[in-house]
């Protein structure tokens, strides 16, 4: 080809080779490169695809609910990584239900790391933190400390790229501490390389040095080439700092190397960026065009969405910076396009947008003027002058309609905000309304007993007076000394039943008064007790027919604890009027065999009180589970429930600093576990 090849060695740095070639032979072997890169690519993809096809027809042929299907769901899921990173997030979604169906505890963890991940990847941070969580708060439950800190691992690299700086360095040292704990090396070695990288970011480069040598000496000795090209990077990237780019440029290469052999195309086509960056900086502008490239079409082919908004970002910076306004603005507008900013952009964006194409206009201005250089000056001042008006008038009336959409936005979200505030209000009275009176029904239950025991010992009495006096003018003292002891034990009697009207009345004025929101000692048995019952004879007040089964266990070393009673007892009754709803749908199902039954039990665990309602209804459906809580969701006919009562028993419960949680089989049971704290 013409050109000179230089072969510069030393001794444990592996070898460089740098080639000197013109720019029409650059040109010649940049097109040889970009086919046998096309040629390698498809003869992968070919095979991968096979492999893939084959991966989908293990995993639909096998249908038995078990760990091989999960582990071919998951073999189908990887495969469609590298391709279709969507197509995979979903497949491994399918997995994870199917785990959670068998409550197989490593798959679960397994899959939601992989989620993470995959989430993380698509720069979907939200959605890789969330899974993150839950797979750290499974694995703490476990007591699984290694996936503990490879759950603080993960979150540590996904709240770096959600710009948070405070809980990543918070998930770096637990990372750490965690693994050095449980003397994994493996892990201990990347740890200190997160953490190196912390102390990095606040110009402690003495401590991140220290770590970074113990981490590549740990990744020596356990010959983990992987983390040796992750400190790599990291130096690569203080190298750059330092406006060391071609000691930056060389260190990128080697990873590039370790990323072109295990076939890892997003280091690949993010490392392409990165030399096209380092490149621009030292003014190879052919090198820089070149990496820029491939960076680009490594992406495109692959479907990597964040590397090819990298790629874009190269093209725009270098063409930019070697004075190409026209091909930057280009560039500039795709990379925005791809967070569909085209339309709304910020007011810096449109300041960036609209200074780059006043260059633009300025150069082409320029150039015009050099080719009619003979004509008049004063005309070549219009021209300029009325070009550059024409473009201040354009952004004047870009920026006063993009204001105008604002404001109409800002008025149509404030009307919608304010209505959808006023429904809230409206649903939540209705809520307490509709408790209110269900307990009122059951209170009314309740209280005619008593009475009826009042007014049934108080004719009782009446007769036995007049029997008394007669017997005294008889002369029959101890006839009438008999009747007297009568009628004091039927005074007793309706004494007692009098004081049990009485509590009932004051326990309906407390339920039905405001929370001053001050916690009292309460009995939790003898409220749970109280509510349990005013619900079912709230239930049979509206139908007569309607019986369920009762049972109750009270620990009764509980005592008295400090809670709001009101609120507590809302939550009660709440979930008491959930299971005989649910018991009694059921029983119109199987109307023969099946014994409608409703368990409440208490007990003292530690410092804390559980609180279980269990009933043998017809359970929630698990695609359902996760949105029991949320405001406005209920699985009850339109018009029989406003969705906000177990959102409101959430926030109670919240408040007074416990959990509640929910254990269910569709068709079996539905248990609601209230965790209370014991306050001393």
């Amino acid at each position: 080809m013409g050109g000179e090849i230089k072969v510069d060695t030393k001794e444990g740095d592996g070898r460089e080779f740098y080639y000197f070639v013109t720019i029409k032979q650059f040109m010649s072997m940049s097109k040889i490169l970009s086919f046998a890169i096309f040629l390698f690519l498809w003869s992968y993809c070919y095979a991968q695809t096979n492999k893939t096809d084959s991966l989908k027809k293990e995993m639909d042929s096998y249908t038995k609910k078990d760990t091989v299907r999960i582990k071919k769901i998951m073999d189908y899921s990887y495969s469609l990584y590298e391709t279709d990173i969507n197509k995979a997030i979903m497949v491994a979604k399918e997995g994870l239900e199917l785990a959670n169906e068998l409550n197989w505890y490593l798959e679960k963890v397994e899959i939601l790391s992989d989620l993470a991940n995959w989430e993380g990847l698509e720069e979907k941070y939200d959605m890789a933190i969330s899974y993150a969580l839950e797979a750290l708060k499974m694995a703490e439950d476990a007591g699984d400390q290694e996936n503990v800190a490879l759950a603080h691992y993960r979150l540590s690299e996904f709240y770096r790229l959600f710009k948070d700086d405070s809980l990543k360095e918070f998930h770096a040292q637990k990372f750490l501490e965690i693994a050095t704990s449980i003397q994994n090396k493996r892990l201990m070695e990347r740890a200190m390389v997160l953490v190196a990288a912390i102390y990095g970011s606040h110009d402690e480069w003495d401590k991140a040095d220290s770590l970074y040598n113990i981490a590549l000496k740990m990744a020596v000795e356990l010959n983990s080439e992987n983390l040796k090209i992750e400190i790599l990077e990291f130096k690569a990237e203080r190298l750059a700092m330092l406006k060391d780019y071609k000691g930056a440029i060389t260190i990128n290469k080697q990873c590039l190397l370790y990323m072109q052999k295990i076939h890892s195309y997003h280091g690949i086509a993010w490392l392409y960026s990165v030399l096209s960056g380092l490149y621009t900086e030292i003014n190879a502008k052919d090198s820089a065009y070149f990496y820029a490239q491939s960076a680009l079409e490594i992406s495109k082919k692959n479907s990597l969405t964040k590397e090819l908004n990298d790629a874009y970002d190269a093209l725009y910076y270098c063409h930019y910076k070697f004075g190409d306004y026209k091909k930057a603005l280009e560039y500039k507008i795709i990379y925005d396009s791809i967070y569909n900013k085209t339309f709304d952009l910020a007011s810096g964006q449109n300041a960036e947008r609209a200074r780059m194409q006043m260059d633009q206009e300025r150069k082409d201005a320029l150039a015009k003027t050099e080719e009619i250089r003979k004509d008049a000056d004063a005309k070549r001042a219009r021209n300029l002058q009325y070009t550059a008006i024409g473009i201040f008038l354009l952004i004047a009336i870009f920026l006063f309609w993009n204001n105008r959409q604002k404001q109409k936005s800002k008025i149509k979200i404030e009307k919608a905000y304010t209505e959808l505030k006023a429904t809230q209000a409206q649903l939540i009275q209705s809520e307490k309304m509709a408790s209110l009176g269900e307990l009122t029904a059951g209170i009314a239950h309740e209280i005619q007993n008593p009475l009826n025991f009042v007014n049934n010992f108080s004719d009782v009495n009446k007769e036995l007076l007049l029997e008394m006096k007669d017997e005294m003018n008889k002369g029959n003292l101890d006839d009438a000394n008999a009747i007297a002891d009568d009628v004091i034990s039927n005074e007793e009697k309706i004494n007692h039943h009098g004081k049990r009207a009485d509590a009932i009345v004051k326990g309906m004025l407390q339920h039905s008064r405001s929370s001053n929101g001050v916690k009292e000692p309460t009995n939790i048995n003898a409220l749970a007790d109280e509510y349990l019952r005013l619900s079912y004879h709230g239930l049979r007040a509206k139908d007569k027919e309607f019986n369920a089964i009762m049972k109750t266990d009270f620990d009764n070393s509980i005592g008295k604890i400090n809670i709001i009673p009101q609120d507590i007892g809302r939550v009660l009754l709440n979930l008491y009027n959930n299971a005989f709803y649910a018991v009694t749908e059921k029983k119109k199902q199987q109307p023969n065999d099946y014994e409608p039954t409703i368990s409440v039990t208490t007990k003292k665990i530690n410092n804390k009180v559980d609180i279980t309602v269990k009933d043998n209804g017809n359970g929630i459906p698990q695609k359902v589970i996760d949105k029991i809580f949320q405001p406005f969701f209920t699985t009850k006919p339109t018009g029989q429930g406003t969705g906000l009562g177990l959102s409101l028993s959430y926030d109670i419960i919240k408040a007074h600093g416990g959990e509640i949680k929910v254990n269910t089989i569709e068709g079996e049971f539905t248990e609601f576990v209230i965790q209370l704290p014991i306050s001393v």
